[in-house]
């Protein structure tokens, strides 16, 4: 009896250990022979998960991979590691409904492709249709008709905690299916430049060239995530990897199905982060939230009578920590859509309505305009830089760290009053004053109480 309880003991003991030396956890289903394993968890997943290869519409004019990013916003000059997303053609997908045949990856891998070939785990080839594709959440579903297929289940990405073991599946390298554990590392990952919205998970699962589109299941087998970019000092993987959360691809899929695209809506408001400082100063009891810096005239949040100062805490019950997460909140709800804003005014809680509106053009990208301005983001004056610019122009609302317009000195917070010597007072004069060169773009920028000319060719 005294050897039984040793052994079992000594097992015990054994099985405690794994986690910290395989990266998975021992309890996740059993044992075969005494040993743990996730083998019939992935016997569940793998068929689900497929190779994806794109044939671009002009191999000399193919899409470039984003401008490489550093980590957390550190200046280019000092030379962090870097994140990008895998290159365009080359990846992997998953399989959400067997029956109807559909199967979501990523937008850029697919970007500009006149054939799309999806290859199963068990060899089967197809030519896929695009039902739609959103490039600023990186998302694109896809259709096969195929029988016999395998799809996987939807998890619920908002119960992840850091810690919890996660196993991505993909292709990498095109050597097939192949599966890597991990655990979550951090949740809620922004401002990294891939995508307008971000708010990924990032693991330690190892994550490479191929694997973009893939699948990051929990230890039931559940999609909690897609694969989309690493951080790749040297190409390779170094075990810091992003996956777009499946509850932001649940709410994107639904609108590709609908409508063939995202109709995405606008709040119009800008926000900053609350500080221990900006709190007591406000009065608030408490740092979680975003402070309004301004609203756009004619906006949703200017018709709800929202308050420049007003601190937004959740938006119909989400908790909101961050502009960026705000921004993620409001961009996926429909168009058309009321919203409960509940915020604190004066440290006193109120609580408001917003229909979320249809953005008619409330932003621009840079290189709509010439691609001397790729990685800015453009927009309308709010009602407060109105008045602090009478004589017009329009605001910079971002710039993409080591973006041409980053390179040339464009930052954000600048207003352009002119392009080639062109006074622009909203986003169609811009366009209509940049189509006056085709090589040299001439701006004339307010930065504070500057005045800069920036000549780009």
């Amino acid at each position: 009896m005294k050897q039984m309880l040793r052994r079992w003991i000594a097992l015990l003991l054994i099985l405690l250990a794994l986690p910290l030396q395989a990266g998975i956890s021992p309890l996740a289903f059993g044992s075969r022979g005494g040993v743990p394993t996730l083998a019939p968890m992935l016997e569940q997943v793998i068929p689900a998960v497929v190779s994806i290869s794109a044939i671009l519409e002009s191999p000399t004019e193919a899409p470039s991979p984003p401008p490489l990013v550093d980590d957390f916003n550190f200046q280019p000059s000092k030379g962090f590691p870097q994140i990008q997303h895998n290159p365009s053609g080359l990846g992997s997908g998953v399989i959400i409904n067997h029956h109807l045949g559909t199967i979501v990856t990523n937008h850029h891998l697919i970007d500009g492709a006149k054939e799309i070939e999806v290859t199963l785990e068990d060899g089967r080839t197809f030519n896929a249709e695009s039902i739609g594709s959103d490039k600023e959440t990186d998302i694109a579903l896809l259709r096969i008709q195929a029988s016999s297929l395998k799809s996987v289940s939807l998890g619920d990405s908002s119960s992840l905690r850091v810690g919890d073991f996660v196993i991505a599946v993909g292709n990498p390298f095109g050597l097939g299916n192949t599966a890597t554990s991990g655990i979550v590392s951090a949740l809620g990952r922004s401002n990294l430049g891939l995508e307008r919205y971000e708010e990924f998970i990032q693991t330690d699962a190892s994550i490479n060239v191929g694997n973009s589109g893939g699948a990051l299941v929990n230890l039931n087998g559940e999609l909690v995530g897609i694969n989309t970019a690493i951080l790749a000092p040297n190409g390779g993987s170094v075990g810091i990897g992003f996956a777009i959360p499946i509850n932001m691809v649940r709410e994107i899929i639904n609108q590709l199905i609908q409508h063939g695209s995202v109709q995405r809506g606008y709040l119009g408001v800008t926000t900053k982060e609350i500080s221990a400082t900006m709190a007591r100063s406000m009065r608030l009891t408490q740092e979680n939230g975003v402070i309004i810096s301004s609203i756009i005239s004619g906006s949703p949040a200017e018709r709800a009578r929202l308050h420049k100062g007003d601190a937004i805490t959740t938006i119909n019950g989400h908790p909101i920590n961050s502009p960026s997460q705000l921004q993620n909140v409001i961009g996926l709800f429909p168009v058309g859509k009321e919203v409960k804003i509940s915020l604190l005014r004066g440290g006193h809680p109120r609580t408001l309505f917003a229909t979320i509106q249809k953005m008619a053009q409330q932003e621009l990208q840079g290189k709509q305009l010439s691609s001397n301005l790729a990685g800015a983001t453009l927009h309308p004056l709010t009602a407060d830089e109105k008045t602090l610019y009478r004589t017009g122009g329009i605001g910079v609302h971002s710039v993409a760290a080591e973006s041409r317009s980053w390179v040339v000195g464009l930052r954000p917070g600048d207003v352009i009053h002119s392009i080639n010597r062109q006074p622009v007072t909203s986003l169609s004069e811009a366009e209509n004053a940049a189509a006056l060169s085709n090589k040299t773009v001439i701006l004339r920028i307010y930065r504070g109480e500057k005045i800069l000319e920036m000549i780009m060719r």
